[in-house]
């Protein structure tokens, strides 16, 4: 039975592609320069290894490591929250206060060029999740994409006891 478990979360996650948004209006307010070196020390375990485990991976493709943002870091949070609390896997969430990618960056006020993310449901540790989102195309592409350079990961568990996991990426508008 757990392993049907696995299974169907798997399958879950790789139905739903990375959401991402190439270019779009930014937030009226400033970019924080406080948040460029700032570290993911607030992080959980499970939050700091994706965030290490990502960063093997870009690094093993060549790429730069991604470095920590708090604006977008407080958008995955927002996500993963709103996820687990309606026990719906999705990048928009139209029940929810913020349902969209660009409605979470106006709200953190991230002023963004490049913005993308990944979710996932059910996994039940940061290696299979980052392994989910490697096998499927679109999380893949997110991950390895050069024109990101920052991140931030949230993790929430639904009242029933599910994980659920997104990752949001970016770059801002005055970076690019």
């Amino acid at each position: 039975m757990r392993v049907q478990t696995f299974f169907a979360a798997f399958a879950v996650a790789l139905l739903v592609a990375g959401c991402a948004i190439p270019v779009g209006a930014p937030a009226p307010s400033p970019p924080s320069p406080a948040n460029a070196g700032a570290s993911p020390s607030a992080y959980s375990g499970t939050e700091a290894r994706i965030f290490a485990l990502i960063n093997a991976e870009r690094q093993h493709q060549g790429l730069p490591a991604l470095v920590y943002n708090s604006q977008l870091d407080r958008m995955a949070k927002i996500q993963a929250a709103n996820m687990a609390r309606l026990q719906k896997m999705a990048h928009t969430l139209p029940e929810s206060q913020l349902p969209t990618l660009g409605d979470r960056a106006r709200f953190v006020a991230y002023p963004f060029g490049r913005l993308a993310e990944n979710v996932a449901q059910g996994y039940p540790n940061a290696e299979t999740v980052v392994q989910g989102w490697m096998t499927s195309r679109g999380h893949r592409h997110n991950v390895l994409d050069a024109g990101i350079v920052e991140t931030g990961i949230g993790i929430a568990r639904a009242p029933g006891g599910g994980l659920y996991f997104c990752q949001v990426f970016g770059r801002r508008l005055t970076s690019l």
